[in-house]
């Protein structure tokens, strides 16, 4: 099996469950991101065999289920080797899977609207951690409520329902607790843009908020961001 990676927008879906079948038996799952191409699925007994060449599931949504046709793409096995996590691809994705992605993108961006106005930075750097390995990101804007990191490598596990970060700035480091809301995978797969929702913003955040948007503070070099921007509509080259 090629380790392939989808390049579309994915979506965090918790409490998104499906039924998935390799043809010899079936297996209730839970569905953890979505896309119009494909959807990442955990929580997979050892037993399902992916590397048949299609199966089939069947998505409980709200308000309809989707029966679709998928292959898998990338499989990791958890340390216990009692379950799996497969990312698949859908085959020729129906019309109504597709305005159901684009329903669910509109909802996320409603729900992790950041309430302040965002900051561009340059050169701000943070060391962000899935509980398993720490990673160097690049700090590329944040608020008062969250921040985005690009340049994350693609090992970083974003699977994870939360992961901790220390953002080093002039001021001083500031650890935060963080729930990924979007992920994009950049330059052909190598890396990760995410954008993070702050758990409870400690003290020292808000100092570096203040801080930046003080005009004669030590973070000159962070530019505001226009409010009306949206991190997962930009395109990362």
């Amino acid at each position: 099996m090629v380790d392939e990676r989808r390049t579309s927008e994915r979506h965090k879906t918790p409490g998104l469950k499906s039924n998935i079948t390799d043809g010899k038996a079936a297996f209730f799952v839970a569905v953890e991101d979505i896309s119009k191409t494909g959807v990442g699925v955990s929580q997979i007994p050892a037993g399902f065999d992916e590397t048949v060449h299609k199966c089939f599931a069947v998505i409980s949504a709200p308000l309809k289920d989707f029966k679709l046709v998928l292959h898998p793409k990338w499989v990791h096995t958890s340390e216990s080797g009692k379950f799996k996590k497969i990312g698949f691809q859908i085959e020729d994705p129906p019309a109504e899977w597709v305005h159901f992605v684009e329903e669910v993108k509109k909802s996320l961006k409603q729900k992790h609207q950041r309430i302040r106005s965002r900051h561009r930075t340059f050169g701000l750097m943070a060391v962000v951690s899935d509980g398993k390995s720490r990673y160097f990101g690049v700090v590329d804007d944040l608020s008062e409520k969250g921040l985005r990191l690009t340049q994350v490598p693609a090992e970083f596990d974003d699977s994870a329902g939360t992961c901790s970060a220390v953002v080093h700035s002039p001021t001083g480091d500031v650890n935060v607790s963080l729930h990924p809301c979007w992920i994009r995978s950049t330059n052909k797969g190598m890396y990760k843009s995410i954008g993070f929702q702050i758990h409870n913003p400690p003290e020292g955040w808000q100092e570096l908020i203040e801080e930046l948007e003080s005009e004669t503070g030590q973070l000159g070099f962070l530019l505001p961001v226009d409010e009306e921007g949206n991190e997962s509509d930009q395109e990362d080259e």
